[in-house]
């Protein structure tokens, strides 16, 4: 399963740059969001997201078609191929969301200054979101032979979920927007001022954190066994 064992490494690369790019940003902000700190295209926050997430993405896409294209030779191949497939629909359904949805609705946002829409456009960019948190969970859960690696799966599926979807839906309800004059136009930008080290925001990264790194470590664990099982099929033949 040498396809495997590189998508899931494709995949776990993804997710290392995610978490670059979230503690990176939490970093070089001291916790604190402001419009400033997201608005300058020099700040660390903007060249990290702009630089990295789409090496991370084109590594997650990677991951699935590798693995899809090995998933045959897995034991229990017909789920395996399912989640698998599920996967690609939520990334499809996660880049729908954002680009189709999201992206439209924050534009006409920036036109009308409507507080319901900018609501409307972040709960989609949150419930996107959820798809992108249960895709590395769907690639490995098929290949995960004993109880204890399902069940690690598990809890880092719910931490990245709890803590991330709080992080990303908390601040909706507190968000306004703020006019902005270009050359006689008068357009609206979103305002937020979050302290992320304050409650509820410390536990919700805690979690989101936790999830992610466990979900790295369990990469990290079955890409192991299967260089190991690789490694004992070459020397047998």
């Amino acid at each position: 399963m040498g396809r495997t064992r590189i998508g899931l490494s494709a995949m776990m690369f993804s997710m290392i740059l995610s978490e670059v790019i979230s503690l990176g940003s939490l970093v070089s902000t001291g916790g604190r969001l402001s419009p400033e700190s997201i608005a300058s295209p020099f700040s660390i926050a903007t060249i990290l997201v702009s630089l990295l997430e789409p090496v991370a993405l084109i590594l997650e896409i990677i991951a699935m078609v590798l693995i899809a294209s090995d998933s045959r030779r897995s034991i229990n191949a017909s789920i395996h191929r399912r989640l698998i497939f599920t996967a690609g629909a939520f990334f499809v359904a996660w880049a729908v969301l954002n680009f189709i949805v999201y992206l439209p609705l924050y534009l006409l946002v920036m036109k009308t200054g409507s507080l319901q829409l900018v609501r409307l456009a972040l709960a989609v960019k949150a419930a996107a979101a959820l798809f992108q948190y249960s895709i590395p969970f769907l690639l490995l859960f098929g290949i995960a032979r004993n109880s204890k690696t399902r069940l690690a799966l598990w809890a880092a599926l719910i931490a990245t979920i709890v803590g991330g979807l709080g992080v990303v839906a908390t601040p909706i309800a507190s968000v306004k927007l703020e006019p902005i004059a270009v050359s006689d136009n008068r357009f609206y930008a979103p305002k937020y001022e979050i302290d992320y080290t304050s409650w509820p925001y410390s536990a919700f990264l805690t979690l989101s954190h936790s999830g992610g790194i466990l979900y790295l470590l369990v990469y990290a664990l079955t890409i192991t066994k299967l260089r190991s099982a690789d490694d004992s099929n070459a020397s047998i033949r």
